[in-house]
């Protein structure tokens, strides 16, 4: 099953044309240090890596003031609990994208992902409007929703409604991208009468989406433009493809029209990355983006570690 290409700007296709390498900023180990953050983002453009992806938490959990935490969660969300806490640093993506376009303006962006429906929805389409301004049009939003309940009721947010807020959002977010004035009287979201100003030089920005499950897989082959798989290759792709695809086929879509990024993590290792990286160019991959994070490095190492991954690799931007 292969799902061609779909690039930075909505439905321009590179059927069989080579995957774009992207880097996944190091939000968590980078540190606070604004040189750091430029050199890094810097260094990943001279290498030749074509984007850069940056991940999404607003806040972290005290397990000391919330000793239940994680109970009930699925094995895989428990996982993640235990890797998250109130120290664990996250740089928010859309501002920290909006710095690195000034820093590395060849270079694309995406948020991977960015948890859509703890937020408010017109203020997350005026920032990314904003954010694919300042990139000159070159800005992914990868959206998702979530994991995590404890977050979701920081925000203010109902974590049990978050798949039908979801869809409902994608269409307001275009509308409001695309539209001078825009009439939605949604379950969720009451946008009436409006619309926002400047709108985004993409018509609309791209919407990509992330998550393994079926329904989320469902969603992708209805209304996005691409599935953020971000983790390795696993056995059980080809059969998630066929999902997107026949989601797709139902709504009229062409399966050809959806982008796919695969990752690739350090956590393993360099051993094999070249082979890992194949794997997802044998299944159609229109994007790879390469995770160093939980690989030992941490603040300015992160820098010299670009270019060993760039080498194994032969990105080219």
């Amino acid at each position: 099953m292969l799902i061609a290409a779909a690039c930075m700007s909505p439905r321009r296709s590179i059927p069989g044309g080579p995957m774009l390498t992207g880097v996944r900023f190091p939000s968590q180990e980078i540190g606070s240090d604004r040189a750091v953050v430029r050199d890094w983002a810097l260094q990943a453009a001279d290498v030749g890596f074509s984007y850069i992806v940056v991940n999404d938490h607003v806040v972290g959990v005290d397990p000391d003031s919330r000793p239940d935490y994680g109970a009930g969660f699925p094995a895989g969300a428990q996982r993640t609990a235990s890797a998250y806490s109130v120290n664990t640093e996250f740089h928010e993506p859309l501002t920290t994208i909006a710095h690195l376009s000034a820093l590395c303006p060849d270079l694309g962006f995406s948020t991977g992902v960015l948890v859509c429906p703890q937020r408010q929805t017109a203020l997350v389409a005026k920032q990314a409007a904003q954010v694919d301004i300042l990139t000159g049009g070159r800005l992914r939003l990868g959206i998702g929703v979530g994991w995590n309940p404890v977050e979701y009721e920081a925000m203010g947010a109902d974590f049990r409604t978050r798949g039908r807020r979801i869809e409902e959002q994608v269409s307001i977010l275009r509308a409001l991208w695309t539209r001078q004035v825009i009439d939605v009287d949604g379950e969720f979201d009451r946008v009436v009468g409006v619309g926002l100003e400047p709108r985004p030089p993409q018509q609309p920005i791209p919407v990509w989406m992330g998550g393994w499950s079926d329904i989320v897989l469902d969603r992708i082959g209805r209304m996005a433009d691409g599935w953020y798989h971000g983790r390795e290759f696993e056995p059980d792709a080809p059969r998630k493809f066929e999902v997107i695809a026949a989601s797709a086929e139902r709504v009229g879509r062409l399966a050809s029209d959806i982008g796919l990024e695969g990752a690739v993590e350090l956590r393993y290792g360099l051993d094999g990355i070249e082979n890992r990286a194949q794997k997802w160019a044998g299944a159609g991959a229109t994007h790879l983006v390469v995770d160093p994070m939980h690989a030992g490095c941490h603040g300015s190492e992160h820098i010299d570690h670009l270019a060993r991954i760039a080498a194994r690799l032969s990105v080219r931007g």
